[in-house]
Formats: structure tokens, sequence, C-alpha cells
């Protein structure tokens, strides 16, 4: 039968018996029926069908009699003979195992006489390492059948071992259902015993706890995986929540489970788009390929007594497709008590039993790269949640807002509940497009909400939540202030996310908050108050610095988690007023010897001796000098440095001067296409990566040192032309007592860097006079001269229009006056005498 065929009859069946039901004995508690098979008989010639019915469960035994509606359907049925459309077989009518043609007989078993009355219950769990799949939802498919079973197999043997295993009779799988993401699959069953006077009497909350025993807590069944909360036996559950966020102690009846996430990197297996694709046939070869390598070292650690399995949930690109990161979550405790993890011990044993965090089976490591629960020995990181993974080649940031139209209830505060799960995936769903056309576009991995807070009254909810990005080099560095506008510009004023509205002040990246006077009120110019810099070098002695290029990745997170903890460190001291920024100049090796920059507004209480003390003060603590809690440090000085600051006028509020330019040009020997127009498309961003990696160029320059990168925006068509328009944002970042750029400083260097701007690398050649820098061009400025020419050229030419139009008309008006005349001289008679002279007179012939 193919599944339209399926579907159709599934429904006339589910309806006539709806319809039956309603009418029945059982009207006030039922529910609804649901057609679970339709399977071949007789060799094909017949379709028996096995359905569900439900009727509520608070509903007292005496309201159910199987046998008085089996009277009362056979009446509908013209004697178990008819069903709408459909002929019934009389022998074949069974309700809930009871048929008076042929007592003793259940549904499944037509050749298999039992003793009445059979009984019935339902089981229901979930296993999550057997990804749903269509064939799988189909009765007929091979799929199906097979792993129906291999069901049948695993779970007969558990029941009859149970209480009731000397009535029991068999279980029939009834359907499979996909479970959430689909990388889950639920398992419908119906179970009959005989229930005959005995000892061993049916009872739900027995059979549940004898199978959760003999499933390991409800975490194996054969070689499938189960969801601990899962297993229900007759709608009956003993619930025990399990949080999906922060790796917890959570308590059922007998058993604690606790979580852990385990991240590595891989430098021998090449990433490519499918592995990255969630059940698709590589990811799931290689998740296998995982638990396998994984389960015999942790099994093997100091855990092993209480490990549970390890699951694989993403593989990631690490930089270059060569690498694949590998992010995995952990189970373990089976008893009612067990020890808290230890991830430095468990760390050291995986190193130990990886070599050195080298060898992975067949697999090469990366040896920096282990971290368990966020803990990683070489350079120590924050824990972050299970699906934020840390990874020495990501960075995170606060991302903080209040919901004005969201109400706070009790249940937003409880990660594993429906609601908060529930309202993560709608923010998310609105937060990841606005970062995907931010400036950080290209380096965004995701969100993950931390927890719901009750905002000024419970009718707002705050949110809190952490979000991550790649390091890459290729770009320029994650700049809060400008994230932070260009989220107030994509949530129209800080005010509507999706279908939630926002608190307008309550926007905060990575602590960077404008109030609203300060978003509202205009630029104004200012005399630049005079600044102070001090230079502060000091030896970190518990890290070292393998690679000194200040290119490697290693030397940017060192940069980058030092500069943090400094401006940190002077921002929470009592110089924040006056404090300006710090920035590391240089890290040499020696340990890590740092030397670095720190700038204050000059007032009078500002001085060495008061900066050396703020540093003091801010690191020392019982067991030394530490600057945070990472970095252990020796030998700290503090210098005045030599400034030669001019007055300067700047844009309140003081802060770094950021010089942000649009570039515009063409490119001649990249051809247009439809997909460089399409953000999504791996054109798109082959190109748009390459070209920002070719604009690098500007880091050979004169601006080397405040340069911070270029951004691809946007590509178009060029009119006329087979070829394709850039559209990208430059970044040049200043200190404030630095000079301000020019865009015409710009175009001159790029021009001198791009050969008078026809070679952008050795890929691109470019239409000489095709750049514009933020509207500049000497090109656009002799067009504007030459339009105010062709005005000027216009106007002589109207001129003489207007001056030979008056000279037409002042022709026509003397013709005109001749005319006149001539037509009068016609009244008179002129004659001449014989001495030439003439006698006008009147000719009285004209005047009678």
């Amino acid at each position: 039968m193919n599944s339209e065929i399926f579907s159709a009859a599934n429904q006339n069946l589910t309806y006539l018996l709806d319809r039956m039901l309603k009418n029945s004995s059982i009207k006030a508690v039922f529910r609804g029926c649901t057609v679970m098979v339709l399977r071949s008989v007789k060799n094909r010639e017949v379709s028996a069908m096995d359905a569900v019915c439900t009727y509520k469960a608070n509903a007292t035994p005496t309201e159910f009699d199987q046998i008085k509606v089996y009277h009362e359907l056979s009446k509908m049925t013209a004697n178990c003979t008819e069903l709408g459309p459909y002929r019934l077989d009389a022998a074949s009518f069974y309700v809930n195992g009871y048929n008076e043609l042929q007592p003793g007989l259940f549904i499944d078993q037509s050749t298999k006489h039992l003793s009445p009355p059979v009984r019935n219950f339902t089981l229901n769990f979930t296993i999550t390492n057997l990804p749903f799949t269509a064939d799988l939802g189909m009765p007929n498919s091979k799929k199906f059948k097979s792993t129906e079973k291999v069901m049948y197999n695993y779970v007969d043997h558990l029941l009859q071992k149970s209480s009731i295993g000397s009535i029991y009779i068999g279980c029939r799988i009834m359907a499979f259902r996909s479970k959430e993401d689909r990388d889950d699959t639920e398992v419908d069953a119906i179970c009959s015993y005989r229930d005959e006077p005995s000892d061993f009497t049916f009872n739900k909350v027995t059979v549940y706890n004898e199978l959760r025993n003999m499933t390991n807590g409800i975490t194996k069944l054969g070689h499938y995986s189960l969801n601990s909360q899962s297993l229900y036996i007759n709608d009956y559950n003993e619930p025990h929540a399990l949080s999906l966020v922060k790796p917890s102690t959570t308590q059922s009846p007998g058993q604690i489970i606790e979580q852990f996430t385990l991240n590595f990197t891989i430098t021998n297996l090449r990433f490519t788009t499918d592995l990255g694709t969630p059940h698709s046939a590589k990811f799931n070869s290689t998740k296998k390929i995982m638990q396998h390598y994984l389960v015999p070292l942790l099994q093997k650690s100091s855990i092993g007594s209480d490990f549970i399995g390890c699951k694989a949930i993403g593989f990631r690109s690490m930089g270059t497709s060569d690498n694949t990161a590998v992010d995995a979550i952990c189970n373990y405790g089976n008893g009612s008590q067990v020890p808290q993890l230890d991830q430095v011990k468990v760390y050291q044993e995986l190193r130990s039993m990886t070599n050195g965090i080298t060898k992975l089976g067949i697999y090469k490591l990366d040896n920096k790269s282990l971290y368990i629960n966020g803990y990683n020995e070489p350079l120590e990181r924050s824990s972050l949640s299970i699906t934020t993974v840390q990874s020495p080649t990501s960075s995170h940031f606060t991302l903080n807002f209040t919901l004005t139209n969201l109400q706070y209830t009790a249940d937003l505060d409880a990660p594993s509940s429906r609601k908060f799960i529930s309202t993560e995936k709608a923010i998310n769903h609105y937060i990841d497009p606005l970062f995907k056309r931010s400036s950080i576009s290209s380096v965004y991995i995701g969100c993950k909400v931390m927890r719901f807070r009750s905002g000024r009254d419970m009718d707002n909810t705050g949110i809190d939540a952490v979000c991550s990005y790649k390091n890459d080099i290729s770009i320029a560095r994650f700049d809060r202030e400008m994230v932070y506008h260009e989220l107030s510009t994509m949530t129209n004023g800080i005010t509507k996310l999706g279908h939630y509205s926002l608190e307008k002040n309550s926007l905060y990246i990575d602590g960077f908050h404008l109030s609203e006077a300060a978003t509202t009120r205009k630029p104004v110019l200012t005399k630049a108050p005079a600044i102070m810099g001090y230079k502060l070098s000091f030896r970190i002695v518990n890290e070292n610095l393998t690679n000194p290029d200040s290119q490697s990745p290693e030397y940017k997170a060192a940069v980058e988690s030092i500069s943090n903890k400094m401006n940190r460190l002077y921002r929470q001291s009592n110089l924040q007023d006056q404090f300006l920024n710090c920035s590391i100049t240089r890290l040499r090796s020696g340990s890590i010897v740092v030397d670095c920059k720190c700038f204050f507004q000059a007032e009078p209480s500002i001085n060495r001796t008061v900066v050396e003390r703020a540093f003091q003060d801010g690191t020392s603590n019982a067991t030394g000098l530490w600057l945070g809690s990472s970095y252990q440090l020796q030998e700290f000085s503090v210098g005045g440095l030599e400034l030669a600051i001019e007055a300067a006028t700047y844009k309140t509020p003081l802060n770094s001067g950021k010089e942000n330019f649009r570039l515009k040009f063409r490119i001649s020997n990249l051809p247009y296409s439809p997909e460089l127009q399409d953000s999504r498309s791996q054109m798109y961003q082959e190109v748009k990566k390459k070209i920002e990696k070719e604009l690098d160029v500007f880091r050979t320059s004169s601006m080397k040192d405040y340069f911070a990168g270029c951004n691809v925006e946007s590509f178009g068509p060029v009119h006329g032309k087979a070829y394709v328009s850039v559209d990208s944002v430059c970044k040049f970042t200043l200190e404030s007592f630095s000079r301000t750029l020019q865009k015409q400083d710009v175009y001159e260097e790029l021009k001198h860097l791009t050969h008078r701007f026809t070679k952008l690398g050795s890929s691109y050649e470019l239409e000489e006079q095709s750049l514009v820098v933020e509207g500049y061009s000497p090109l656009t400025t002799v067009e504007q001269e030459s339009k105010r020419s062709e005005l000027q050229f216009w106007a002589i030419i109207l001129i003489c229009i207007f001056t030979l139009l008056g000279f037409v008309l002042l022709l026509l008006l003397c013709f005109l006056i001749v005319s006149c005349l001539r037509r009068k001289s016609q009244l008179y008679q002129v004659q001449q005498g014989m001495y030439g002279g003439f006698f006008p007179h009147l000719n009285t012939r004209k005047v009678h």
C-alpha cells in the first residue's frame, strides 16, 4: 500500500471509528482513535487494521466495559460486517482483545489461542542514537520491519524477566515517530498479558521501575541509547528534570546524572559542508567513529565506573578546512552518590591516553585543543555552556536587552522548561539574522541565551546571552561600538525585535551602552583634554609564549586576553573616571614579558605613583600578584611616556578615534553573476573573502599602524558592462590624540598601492577611474566643473536665441509700418508738370 492510499484510508477509518465511539457508552470520557497499522493478510487479498483508542486517564474502571462497547459497536456495524464503505470479517473484530466469535484471541495472535481475558498496556520510549527517517514512519517499509524486529527482541527479553513474565504474551511496535530535531526516534508499542488470577498482577509502577533498572537507568536498550526521561508504561512516568544548559546534578529516585563538555580539534580530518550538516551520512558515520574512540578512553579514566556515554553534537571548520573541531557532550552517574567531576584530572588522563593530545585512533589532534568543561591547561579559558563551546579560535561577547511585551514567569527561570526552550528558540530566530547582516557576519557563529530575568516589573523580561565569533585574521577585530550601532539601527532604534518590543535603553554589547541622551544629542565639537600616558612592563610567569610572531593565532589570543584584563583592572579601580584605555605594544618570550601603554585624562591627581598603586592594588592577593585569575605576575614597573599632544577636536564622549571609509570600485575581470547578490551563496562568500584579503594591502602602507580591516558589503552589476562593482567599508582605528585621516589621503594611498588603481593583488584587474572614497574622486570633481561650464554655454545660446528673436520682431514691425503707408498713398493722384515738377491733388473720381 503506497503512502497516499495509506493516508486516505487512515483518515476515513479514523473518522468512522471516532463517530461510532462518540455515540457509545464511553462518549463522556472518549478522546479519540488513531489507526496505527494497515497490513495485508490472506495472501494480500485482505487488509487488517490495528487502532488505538484513548479515554480519560482519571476514568474509573467501571466506565469502560470492553464487552459492552463490543456489543454497541457490533450493532453500529451490522454485527461486525460493515464500517461505512468497508466490509468487515466478523471474526476479526476485537475490542481491547475481546471477541465473542473467537474468545481468547488477541489482535496479532491469529493462530495462537490464549486464555481469556487479555489485557493491553502501552509502552513508550525515545532512542537518541537512531535518526528518524521517512521510511521509519511507513509501517510497510523494509526499515520499519527490520527495526521493529530488533525492538521486539530487546523489549520481549526484558519483559519476560519482569514481574509479569509468567503472564506476558508479547508486544507489537505500533509506530516510530520523529522526536525534536529528527536525531531522536520515539517508539510506541502495545504489549499484552493474560489477566488471570495469580500473584503476578500487572502494576505499571512496578514494571516501570523494573525496566528502568534493566536499562541502566533508562539509558541503554541493547545497542541503542535511550532518553532517560522518555519511558512511559501506560502513561506512567517518573519525571526528573535535567538541565540542557548547565551541567548539573539532577536527582530522580535512586539516580544522579551529570554532564560535561568535551572539545578538541582534528588536524587530518578535512572539514566539508556535509560534515557540518547534522543527520547527513558523513556526519552520522563520523559521529559513530568519535564515540568508538572516546568511550573506551573515558571508561578507563577516573570516572569509568560512573561513565554512561558521549555524543558528538557538532563538527566545525577551524580557520582552514583542513582542520575540524569536535564538540561532544558526555554523561556520567549511575548510582545515588556520584562524585563531582574533577575536570583537571580527567583532562590530564585524556592527555596521557592520547599521547600528549596528538593521537585519537587514526586521527591527529591539535595538542592545544582539548577542553574538558571549558578547562584547558595551556591557556585556561572560562567555562561556557554546552552549545557555546569554548575554543582557542573563537571569542565571545555578551548581549543584554529587555523585552517589554514578554511577561516574566517562574518557568522562564528553569532552563529545562518548555517555555524557556521555546522562547530561547524565538529569540535566536530573531537575533541570528541581525548579526548575519552586521559587520561581523562572516565570522559570526551564534548566540546562546543564558538566562531570562524579571525586569523592573513582571511585565518586562530581561535577557542575558553569550554570542560567539571566529577569530579570523583576514577581518577587522570585533568592535562592540560598531555592532551596538548596527543593532540599534536594525531594531528601529532599539524598539523592535520581531514581534517583541524592546526597552530603548536596555541594549548592551559586551558591556557597551549609550544612554538615550547620548544617542539622540548632536555631536559637540570640544577641545580635547590633555592626555597622560604611562608605560607598564611586567612578566607573566605561569604561561609561555611559544610563537612570538605578532600575526600568529597564539600571539593574538594572548594580546586580546591580557589587554581585556588590563582594561578591566583600571575600569574597576579608583581611577576609572580618568582612565581611557590600555593597549599591548609588545609581547616577548621569557615566560611572557608584556609591554603595555595606558592613557588617562590629565588631572593633578594623576601621576606615575597613583597609576602604579592602582595596578598593584588590582593585582595583589594572598598568593602574590595576579592579573585576573589567569596570570601570575613578577617584576612590574610603571614609567611615564613623553607625549607630544596638540589640542584637537573630537566628538564626545571621548574614546578611540574611528574612521570608516566607504570604497566603491569596479573589477573588470570579475564577471557579474546574480549569485554575487545572494549573501548566502558560496560564490558570494568566496569572492567576498578574497577581495577583503586583497584590500589588506593597506597593511603594507604608511597607514598600517591605523588600518583595522575592510569588509565587503555588496556586489552589483555595472550598467552596459559584463563585470561587477564592489561596495566595501575600510576601518582605521586611531588613538584620540592621532591625526584625522582624510578621504583624499585614503584615495591617494590606495591608488599608489594598486599601480594607479589598475590591479588589486595578483587576481583582479580594476577599472582605472572607478575608485570612489566616501564620494570623493578627482574624476567627479572634473565632471562637476564640466557641468558648470556646460551650464554657461547653454546660457550663451539662450541669449543668442532671444537676441535673434528680438531682431525678427523688429523687422516684422517695420514691414507693417511700410504696408500701412502704401495703402494711404492710393488716395492721391500725382501729376507731373512740363518742367518736371509734381502737382498732387485729390482724384475726384475716387472721392465721389
